[in-house]
């Protein structure tokens, strides 16, 4: 019986704190994708991208791979399943140095990394800061296209 209650509750606490919230538990998400760039190109060395919700809310944080051509597709749950809705600050982060790579023979990475992006190619750090970027983003209960232009002066 008390496993029963517990079971119970969870699902009206789920309904009632997060409309839209799935029987599994998760909260819904709307496709969202877009094109990262700097200064009017592809931010060179490709890097992720994540959404910090700007409220209090239940569900757990977007993420995805920002593409050598700039574009990205957001998951939340699995794959590309998109962000659940909401305001969000934006965190970019730039991918500027390659690990190394094991040997063809399967043996151990080498040691060094080797630097992939030039210095003036590289968006301010501030893009990296969940606290402090200056970029933000409306989901809507529907399919998103979000393009952002990092600027080196934000």
């Amino acid at each position: 019986m008390n496993g029963r209650l517990t079971t119970l509750a969870v699902v009206a606490t789920c309904f009632v704190v997060a409309t839209g919230c799935s029987p599994s538990g998760q909260v819904k998400t709307y496709p969202v994708k877009g094109r990262v760039m700097f200064e009017g190109k592809p931010m060179v060395g490709g890097g992720a991208i994540s959404l910090i919700p700007k409220t209090n809310q239940p569900g757990k944080t977007a993420g995805g791979t920002i593409l050598p051509d700039g574009s990205y597709v957001l998951g939340t749950y699995k794959g590309e399943d998109g962000s659940m809705a909401g305001e969000f600050r934006v965190v970019i982060f730039q991918e500027t140095v390659k690990e190394g790579q094991a040997a063809p023979d399967g043996s151990a990475p080498s040691a060094t990394a080797a630097i992939s992006v030039p210095a003036a190619d590289r968006i301010p750090v501030v893009y990296a800061s969940d606290r402090d970027s200056p970029l933000t983003a409306n989901i809507e209960t529907k399919p998103n296209k979000i393009n952002f232009d990092l600027k080196r002066t934000p």
